[in-house]
């Protein structure tokens, strides 16, 4: 059902352009090429202007794909502000002297809407909802002629989007794009017909983009409005700010994966680009942005996911491409950490003996106990290889051979605060895992350049949580909710279980040249994982990237911790990590060490170097992370810090150690403190914690030999000889006894961190023996340590 509402004067201009929209209508039926003759009438016109407030609804759209329905339920076009009532648009019509057709359009307050997207194939079920608010002006100029011949267009467009509203909605709650405005111009853009394909090419297109606030509501009242009860704004995640100039290359072809459907082919280049995320005033710019992608043989299906479930398909051939983040400045000061280069190849490729390839479905539904709207994306990807790359102060590191794969099911609803069919719910967009296998590894680090020798230093990455290699399987949700600890930011919370876990804490290689081989290292294995997080925060404020937790704990059971490979290294035994913070902290800053005494003390250069230390002066930018961990009292078998390690277990029928029939050592309630009771509340207070403050650059190090003769790559050097790079070299380096100044600054390049750890105190309850025959028996009950400060410098290259 379609109701379109005019008022009278709107009607008159309706009724004076009937003919021409007569004509517009023969048009599309059947585009025909107009003859000079006929364009020449054309040109003496003075132009029409169409106005009218356009009202209209129809029950659904559907797209059909091999006998198979994608249904828009519920669609809308009227006014935003007025529901009922329709929106202006506004069109003038002109044809040019070069018999180009020039539009000039304006919309006021106009929604776009469709309630509900389902498949015809998943009755009950809806993707949920969509909704667009927007005022557009701007213009469209038509010509005849496109990049290949005269079959073809071109077109010239420029428009200005204000008042802008972009949300998605499930179950009556909503997170929606507020505030969007947005600046576009294309010019020469064409449109052809090359063989079966139709082919559009941007030569170039620039423009910018803001989104005011991203907002979050609870409540269907409020839907589509930036506050809510009182007039109070409703909570925000945060701005955003873009700015883009960029060429592309667009092919589309008919044909899916499976029959009908749609094939592109698409590629940009990026000249320049740049992206904030605002908070509060607070900004993470990524600036000088430039790259590149290409994306080859896309396939858009309505089709079947692997388990036989009706979705919309979107199958990938092949994505490669490379980005380049000239500078990425944190808060009000904009310090950077450097620049961040990411080159990537998405494709089928085969890992741990099975092929994975691209391809994700979209269905409707959610998880199950949120309602009956949401998405089910099942999803399969395969990155073959990317190389992630850090520069700073002109140093570059590069993690190289990084790959990924994986298989199962996310969720994605938008939930509110509420228990609901037994599932606990909270304020936000909740993203959930269902059964997904996952896995990725790090093939190792290269410093300076894209072909310099791969080394260790992968293992660095565990102090952000990262490990070297990793897979697993995967069920929970992080739902990501409006507002931080003060104003705009994002609340956290999330509950992950892992199964059957393989986690490199020290890694080898994968490919040291000369083909895949087993990773070999220190592994966390047959390993299970809970971990629960509650109210944490995540703000950007003048000091930088801040991240504070309420409460967070967490249980993590290691079967067997191996040296080797992961399925038959040589076992230490099974090790169980609890962890239970409250009020613990993190804060990300750009800006590395500075200037650092190395194997010395001294405030200046002068005096480390009469201390027999060594000055670097490692620059400006970097990376620096200050760490606070609340390590709470036990309240629990659950929530309490602990570590138990089991040895001589008893082993099942197929070899396999029984976790509990061994011999075990417990260290139990492990907590901080401050020392005593401050407050007076009859407890002592626990706000310092282990601090823990890391400082992480590249730069140049001092590399001596430890024994003389010649090396694994056979460059031989006396015993306390300094490494020198020289790319004249055949290993691209030497041993110099005496390097002068001139070859200390080819020092080679390592991954630096300055560490600082202290704590006031630290409480152990008790350490307890536990047999499986004769039960627990306590070693020491009650133990601290008081006025830690351990400080170390470190820095990873490559051994030869």
């Amino acid at each position: 059902m379609t109701n379109v509402r005019r008022g009278p004067r709107q009607l008159m201009n309706g009724l004076r352009a009937l003919p021409l929209m007569c004509f517009a209508a023969a048009g599309y039926g059947d585009m025909r090429q107009l003859d000079d003759t006929a364009l020449s009438r054309i040109q003496g016109q003075s132009g029409i202007t169409l106005e009218m407030d356009l009202n209209m609804a129809a029950d659904s759209l559907s797209y059909y794909d091999d006998g198979q329905a994608v249904r828009l339920e519920g669609f809308k076009v009227g006014s935003s502000e007025s529901p009922g009532q329709g929106a202006l648009h506004r069109t003038r019509i002109d044809i040019g002297a070069d018999a180009s057709l020039n539009l000039e359009y304006l919309v006021e307050d106009r929604r776009i809407e469709f309630s509900d997207i389902r498949l015809a194939g998943a009755p009950g079920l809806s993707m949920g909802g969509v909704f667009f608010d927007h005022s557009l002006e701007g213009m469209l100029t038509i010509r005849q002629g496109g990049a290949v011949g005269g079959n073809g267009y071109t077109f010239d467009t420029a428009y200005t989007m204000t008042g802008g509203r972009l949300g998605y909605r499930t179950n009556g709650n909503a997170v929606f794009l507020d505030d969007i405005t947005m600046s576009v111009e294309a010019l020469g853009v064409t449109l052809d017909v090359v063989g079966n394909t139709l082919e559009l090419v941007s030569p170039m297109v620039k423009g910018n983009w803001s989104v005011g606030a991203i907002r979050f509501s609870d409540n269907p009242v409020y839907h589509g409005a930036s506050s809510g009860p009182g007039g109070v704004p409703l909570a925000s995640y945060g701005a955003l700010e873009s700015s883009f100039e960029l060429s592309s290359r667009t092919g589309i072809t008919a044909g899916g994966r499976q029959g009908q459907g749609l094939r592109i082919d698409h590629e940009t280049t990026i000249h320049t680009a740049s992206f904030l995320y605002v908070d509060d005033g607070n900004a993470l710019a990524l600036r000088d942005i430039t790259g590149n992608y290409r994306i080859h043989d896309l396939r858009l299906d309505v089709d079947e996911d692997w388990e036989g479930r009706a979705a919309v398909a979107l199958t990938l051939g092949k994505l490669d491409g490379q980005v380049n983040i000239g500078a990425v400045e944190l808060g009000s000061g904009g310090l950077s950490f450097g620049s961040v280069n990411l080159s990537f190849v998405l494709e089928d490729h085969v890992f741990n003996g099975r092929g994975y390839t691209n391809a994700l479905y979209l269905q409707g539904g959610g998880h199950p106990d949120a309602g009956p709207q949401g998405l089910r994306l099942a999803t399969e990807w395969s990155l073959r290889l990317a190389d992630l790359s850090y520069t700073e102060d002109g140093n570059r590191v590069i993690i190289s051979g990084l790959q990924s794969w994986g298989r199962g099911d996310v969720t994605v609803n938008v939930t509110r605060d509420e228990v609901r069919n037994g599932t606990r719910f909270y304020d936000g967009l909740r993203v959930g895992f269902d059964g997904l296998k996952a896995g990725y590894r790090i093939n190792g680090l290269r410093v300076g350049s894209d072909d310099a020798p791969l080394q260790g230093g992968t293992e660095l990455l565990l102090a952000l949580g990262v490990y070297p290699a990793y897979e697993f399987e995967l069920d929970g949700h992080v739902t990501l909710g409006a507002g931080g600890a003060s104003g705009d930011g994002l609340t956290i919370n999330s509950d992950i279980y892992i199964r059957d876990g393989k986690a490199a804490v020290i890694a080898a290689p994968y490919d040291e040249g000369n083909g895949e081989i087993p990773q070999k290292g220190l592994w966390l294995t047959e390993m299970t994982y809970e971990g629960h997080v509650r109210n944490m925060t995540v703000d950007v404020t003048e000091e930088g990237l801040v991240m504070e937790t309420g409460e967070a704990w967490s249980d993590m059971d290691v079967g067997n911790v191996r040296v080797g490979t992961s399925t038959d290294g040589a076992s230490f035994g099974r090790l169980k990590l609890q962890s239970f913070e409250q009020g613990s902290s993190m804060v990300i800053s750009p800006g590395g060490a500075g200037n650092v005494c190395v194997g010395g003390t001294g405030s200046s250069s002068s005096s480390c170097s009469d201390s027999g230390g060594s000055w670097e002066a490692r620059g400006e930018e970097g990376v620096t992370i200050a760490m606070k961990k609340i390590l709470a009292r036990a309240e629990g078998p659950d929530k309490r810090n602990a570590v138990l390690w089991e040895t001589n277990r008893v082993v099942d029928g197929q070899g396999k150690a029984i976790n509990g029939t061994g011999t075990q050592l417990l260290i139990n309630d492990i907590h901080t403190s401050d020392g005593g009771d401050f407050n007076g509340d009859g407890i002592d207070d626990n706000t310092y914690g282990i601090r823990t403050d890391l400082a992480v650059d590249i730069y140049q190090t001092k590399v001596t030999k430890k024994d003389s003769g010649p090396d694994s790559r056979g460059v031989v050097g006396s015993r306390g000889d300094e490494k020198i790079m020289d790319p004249n070299a055949p290993q691209g380096y030497r041993y110099v006894s005496e390097p002068g100044q001139a070859e200390l600054v080819n020092r080679p390049l390592g991954f630096a961190v300055k560490a600082e750890t202290r704590f006031k105190e630290l409480s152990i309850n008790n350490i307890d023996l536990i047999h499986r025959n004769g039960g627990a028996q306590t070693a020491v009950f009650g133990a601290k340590l008081q006025n830690f400060d351990i400080r170390a410098n470190l820095t990873a290259t490559p051994i030869p």
